[in-house]
């Protein structure tokens, strides 16, 4: 499966300028008309909103298919598999897309990705608004892409932070309002679906310092093999997957948009020394920490 960061991204055709803060985050109105023969799986390794803003196109998360059009809004977790099943010609979105370390960015995001309502956006990744919510939402990335532009501001950061949190407490609002959309509309789940939410839960208040699969079954009390089971039938991947996609994309957003030291990050992500840290992000990364952080460094693109 393919990965994306979100320098790859901001590559994809687009008509209004983008907005980007260093590799943290940016505001991408991305163009999809070109890509209606691509079919492969692929992964974002950041948090990623996205606002439909013309057209339709079918999409692929973790599995199952939805149908976005105007108003529809996606959100995305670095462990959502996606894939493009249709596209229409004149396909437009507004992506936010935020590193998964992108609570430095956010006072809002590392407490609300872990609540019991985003958790469940992991399942229901896709809501419709309504007109209102809609403009509302898009008044709030209007305020990040102009915090994002005052290039010669001493306090940009902060102003970027205030705007991004102001986005995701609307945005969290929002989902409030629709959370029986977000919840099956009460549909009775499967014994696999339920499992499968209670060991998401595990893994995203547990996985920076729990890398193994044998505690999340002592947790739940399953076996690795029948926890494998219930990840690669609701998921589309096995739960060493999920986990790695998880500790690769924070590890990468840390090594990229932070100040840390490797064996800081290494200690921070619970590796038992650099050298184990270094050989799992060259495995992943194709390079080294050390080569990765060169080749991208972490600074501020006009």
């Amino acid at each position: 499966m393919k990965r994306y960061a979100i320098k790859d991204i901001i590559k994809l055709p687009h008509d209004e300028p983008v907005a980007i803060y260093k590799e943290q985050m940016t505001v991408i109105t991305a163009k999809f008309e070109d890509m209606e023969g691509s079919r492969e799986l692929f992964a974002i390794d950041a948090f990623a909103i996205g606002y439909t803003t013309h057209g339709y196109a079918d999409f692929e998360f973790n599995n199952v298919t939805y149908h976005l059009v105007p108003g529809s809004v996606f959100i995305l977790a670095p462990t959502h598999s996606c894939r493009m099943i249709k596209c229409g010609q004149d396909y437009a979105v507004r992506l936010l897309l935020l590193d998964s370390n992108g609570h430095n960015l956010s006072v809002h995001l590392n407490y609300l990705v872990k609540s019991e309502r985003w958790i469940q956006t992991y399942f229901h990744p896709v809501l419709k608004l309504t007109e209102k919510e809609n403009t509302t939402i898009n008044e709030c990335i209007d305020r990040v892409i102009e915090q994002i532009n005052r290039h010669d501001c001493p306090n940009r950061e902060a102003f970027i932070r205030l705007a991004t949190t102001w986005h995701h407490v609307e945005l969290d609002n929002i989902m409030q309002m629709h959370q029986k959309e977000i919840t099956d509309s009460n549909m009775p789940l499967t014994r696999k679906q339920t499992l499968a939410r209670h060991l998401y839960r595990l893994i995203v208040n547990n996985y920076r310092k729990e890398h193994q699969v044998k505690f999340y079954s002592e947790q739940m009390c399953l076996t690795p093999q029948y926890l494998n089971q219930i990840t690669t039938s609701v998921f589309g991947k096995t739960l060493t997957s999920i986990i790695s996609d998880l500790l690769f994309s924070t590890a990468r957003a840390m090594i990229l948009a932070s100040d840390m030291s490797i064996q800081e990050i290494a200690d921070e992500l619970n590796f038992p020394d650099q050298a184990s840290f270094s050989k799992f992000v060259k495995k992943n990364a194709g390079v080294s920490p050390n080569a990765l952080r060169k080749k991208n460094p972490h600074q501020v693109v006009n």
